[in-house]
């Protein structure tokens, strides 16, 4: 049994992944020539930040049966995608922060709807 939020979870986080590790490497954000956040302590972070959330989707799409686990990274995820959001949002990287909202509406299927079989 799979949850389709929680891949799209870990779908955001992935791609979002990414746009943090560009981030962080680059000389300018990606689609935000204006703003350099490349080597700063915010950038890092959110590269973290992504990264446990991949993790935290990936768990939570797969069949995940511990109720605490699963109750656990629930509340983590939205703990982690409302951050990294924040994070985005004071990095001025918007990318970051639209991929946030897609792990977001993950968030809102994974606790609103019923797991299906693959």
């Amino acid at each position: 049994m799979r949850h389709d939020g929680g891949l799209l979870i870990a779908f955001g986080a992935g791609l979002g992944l990414l746009v943090a590790i560009w981030n962080y490497f680059a000389s300018t954000a990606l689609l935000a020539p204006t703003t350099d956040v490349s080597h700063t302590p915010g950038a890092l972070l959110a590269v973290a930040a992504t990264a446990v959330l991949l993790i935290a989707g990936l768990v939570l799409g797969g069949s995940a049966r511990n109720p605490w686990l699963v109750a656990f990274l629930v509340l983590g995820s939205l703990v982690g995608i409302v951050g990294t959001a924040l994070a985005a949002w004071l990095l001025e990287s918007q990318l970051l922060l639209a991929l946030m909202l897609v792990a977001a509406v993950g968030w809102t299927l994974r606790i609103t709807t019923p797991r299906r079989r693959a």
